[in-house]
């Protein structure tokens, strides 16, 4: 069985965790067939621009599109060349180009299955798919949920013709497969398959932590939905119980307008001497910087325009590590933070609330502490493993190839020894 994973970009940092969802993948998926011929790699990826950096494995199969020049246009990360970047994939919703190089490079050899990430990539492949007489699978992950669609009302038209057509819908949790039942997918077309942390690249790291002390850390990309001037509040309002609060910030500054007027009000409070910035930190390095810290906060928000988290896959990082979570209840939050046991959530936008949470961690003795830090770990290994996920995913792909084998399937598929 041969998978074409379909992505706008791949692979940025907020979706490093996918990497290693394919890369485990990779290695379940027909083992047989890599008996027979070591050289097949059964997993592919499509994307207009692809950054060689770290999620750039060599068990994948790349379809690097001739655009991207190379030796002029290479990317090694996120970063490099980010006009060509955006040039190369936000037009191809209006004038695509990729699509139709990448039919003329599959259709002597096609894929088993094409699998598109975020639905608004599934729309732009369907017909691709259809083309190639191949299964759609389409994975949702968060702003293809909601904040599209107050963006750009003409996604709900084009996202009926895509839960008509494609032949599995996949969702996070059962939280947001009830979200694509009310937009209109059929629910027997919707699967569930867990985004979840490679517990190998992160590992339980113990601690101790006295009563009257708590270094807090919020990783994440510089957005809205991200909640950073709540954490800031809630800092500002416990610190005068809190002798010696301290609080990192790490991530991409995406939203500038946000980084200014966060930088502004740690100025107006005179919070410098305990706010610490970092620059972005890089997936590999996130396991050592999450170390140096005795609580994760992260106080996501819907925002006006409907942008919101669905699974926040760096949560399940932190606890994996022993990183006890302040939270707020916002989409699966509750799901994966157990309140009271892992960590403490409060809701979206209260600031007074989540100081009183940073309050309680920072007079909490050290027994207590280990019993979150302890528990925290244990929920992410029991409910949350990347392996696990790549299993579900595996049954996923399974099911489609067993409806393809039936004799009154739509799809005909065989099955090709060549990479």
């Amino acid at each position: 069985m041969r998978v074409l994973h379909l992505f706008d970009f791949y692979l940025p940092a907020t979706l490093s965790w996918v990497s290693r969802l394919l890369l485990h993948l990779s290695g379940q998926l027909d083992s047989q067939l890599k008996t027979q011929n070591p050289k097949l790699k059964t997993v592919s990826i499509a994307a207009p621009w692809i950054v060689d950096n770290a999620f750039c494995h060599p068990d994948f199969h790349y379809h690097r599109f001739p655009l991207q020049i190379p030796g002029l246009l290479e990317a090694k990360t996120e970063t490099q060349h980010p006009f060509w970047q955006r040039l190369l994939t936000r037009s191809q919703r209006f004038f695509p180009t990729y699509s139709p190089w990448l039919w003329r490079q599959l259709q002597h050899d096609p894929p088993d299955i094409l699998h598109a990430h975020f639905g608004p990539t599934g729309c732009l492949y369907l017909p691709l798919a259809n083309k190639l007489k191949r299964p759609l699978v389409v994975t949702f992950y968060g702003f293809d949920y909601q904040k599209l669609l107050h963006q750009r009302p003409v996604f709900r038209k084009k996202y009926q013709e895509l839960f008509e057509e494609a032949t599995r819908i996949i969702a996070a949790s059962p939280l947001w497969k009830a979200e694509l039942e009310r937009m209109g997918c059929p629910s027997e077309k919707i699967a569930l398959v867990r985004p979840s942390p490679d517990l190998e690249c992160f590992p339980f790291v113990p601690r101790s932590k006295p009563a009257g002390r708590l270094h807090l850390v919020q990783a994440a990309t510089f957005t809205p939905k991200k909640g950073h001037h709540t954490t800031l509040e809630a800092v500002r309002l416990a610190r005068p119980d809190c002798p010696g609060l301290r609080l990192t910030f790490a991530g991409e500054r995406y939203d500038t307008d946000l980084t200014r007027h966060l930088r502004a009000y740690i100025r107006e409070h005179r919070m410098e001497g305990y706010v610490t910035w970092l620059d972005p930190v890089e997936h590999e390095q996130m396991p050592a910087l999450l170390s140096r810290f005795d609580a994760f906060i992260h106080p996501s928000q819907r925002t006006p325009e409907g942008d919101h988290e669905a699974v926040c896959v760096v949560l399940l990082e932190a606890q994996a590590t022993g990183l006890p979570v302040l939270a707020t209840r916002h989409g699966d939050f509750p799901d994966q933070v157990r309140h009271g046991e892992t960590g403490l959530l409060v809701e979206e936008g209260d600031a007074q609330a989540l100081a009183e949470a940073i309050r309680k961690f920072y007079w909490m003795e050290n027994e207590p502490y280990q019993a979150f830090s302890q528990i925290a770990r244990s929920l992410v290994e029991q409910q949350f493993d990347v392996r696990s996920s790549a299993e579900q995913l595996l049954e996923v792909y399974r099911g489609i190839m067993a409806q393809a084998a039936m004799p009154n399937s739509s799809f005909i598929i065989h099955h090709s020894q060549t990479p």
